[in-house]
């Protein structure tokens, strides 16, 4: 349970206790406490309408703020992929060049092995 809903939740338990026990312990009759229970009943189903469409809108407003710092989030990382990728293929390309040119003189030094050998 978030910290908000366990405070949501407190306030309206304190409010509806303390309403209660102020109508139960006043002086008044039977039909004016259940009156005054009525009316303070719908208070409180007013005032926790209130607060869940704050804590709703609060929660819309954090899963939009989420989502938007998600996607900032995947692109940086997309970037740096990206580039890290893009540097990494520039040394396999420049490697197989190399590559490809010690092949090369291998072969040649080769012949000119061979090219010795038959002249001996």
């Amino acid at each position: 349970m978030s910290s908000d809903s366990k405070l949501l939740l407190g306030l309206i338990l304190g409010a509806a206790t303390g309403a209660v026990a102020g109508l139960l312990l006043a002086p008044a009759s039977g039909k004016e406490t259940r009156e005054n229970l009525s009316e303070k009943a719908g208070e409180l189903k007013g005032d926790l309408d209130k607060k869940v469409n704050e804590l709703s809108k609060k929660l819309h407003e954090l899963d939009k703020e989420s989502v938007n710092d998600f996607k900032e989030k995947f692109s940086d990382v997309k970037t740096s992929v990206k580039e890290k990728f893009d540097k990494v293929s520039a040394k396999v390309k420049d490697l197989e060049k190399e590559l490809s040119e010690k092949i090369e003189s291998i072969r040649k030094e080769t012949k000119t092995m061979d090219s010795n050998a038959n002249s001996i």
